[in-house]
């Protein structure tokens, strides 16, 4: 039997959080909720994720920020970067920093179902 593929939702908007979590587990996968960057790394340390869904903008510790605790924590967990911002600038930062890819908001269920098994199999 397969293991179910833990994902880690890290947004701090209700309703976002909510829709990617009724999508994904109605995908069969395992999700797990946060609304600040600074829980997302609590439970980035705590427990073992296949995937972490990132907002971009996220008070007090943003996305960034995450992604660069991840990687000087040498945490190898593909992380897909979300933003209602579409700055060219913003998303070579997330990558450079180890994001796998990003989506813009708002984005259809397909995109997210799309990005999020394309970074499963890696």
């Amino acid at each position: 039997m397969a293991r179910v593929r833990r994902i880690l939702v890290i947004d701090d908007e209700e309703s976002s959080r909510q829709l990617l979590s009724d999508l994904l587990t109605g995908e069969g996968y395992q999700v797990v909720t946060v609304g600040t960057g600074e829980d997302g790394w609590k439970q980035l340390q705590a427990q073992r994720f296949d995937l972490a869904v990132v907002d971009r903008a996220l008070p007090g510790m943003d996305g960034i920020q995450l992604l660069k605790q991840m990687c000087e924590a040498r945490m190898k967990v593909p992380t897909l970067m979300v933003s209602a911002f579409g700055e060219e600038k913003l998303w070579a930062e997330a990558i450079g920093w180890g994001a796998s890819d990003y989506l813009l908001k708002p984005f259809a269920s397909d995109q997210v179902l799309k990005a999020v098994k394309k970074l499963l199999q890696t």
